[in-house]
């Protein structure tokens, strides 16, 4: 039980970061000072680091999978997905910032300084 319970603190000190001290720290300060004033915001840091972290694993995994799927194609096939990746990207920013585009409109026009 006691070599479990070490084995265990082992293995959550090899895990824990600076990056993951510096956010306590962070959200503990934020939390002391905020949360008197607001208290919605304990939801929100809660939503962020569970959504945050299951967004973050998903993406990495569909990430991987793309990068696998295409290291196992053949070498022709490999050429020409690079070459529509390339000429596809251009396309892809033109229409995502159409979209941002017209998204701030949006909002200016219907909340902005009238």
């Amino acid at each position: 039980m006691l070599e479990k319970i070490k084995k265990r603190w082992r293995e959550w000190r090899a895990k824990w970061t600076v990056d993951h001290t510096v956010d306590v720290v962070v959200d503990l300060t934020l939390l002391l000072i905020d949360v008197i004033a607001s208290p919605v915001l304990i939801v929100v840091r809660l939503v962020r680091y569970v959504f945050g972290e299951w967004i973050a694993d998903k993406l990495k995994i569909g990430a991987r999978a793309i990068v696998h799927w295409y290291q196992r194609r053949h070498p022709v096939v490999k050429r020409l997905l690079l070459i529509l990746f390339i000429f596809s990207i251009p396309f892809v920013l033109i229409i995502l910032w159409s979209l941002n585009l017209v998204n701030s409109m949006y909002w200016e026009y219907n909340w902005g300084d009238k």
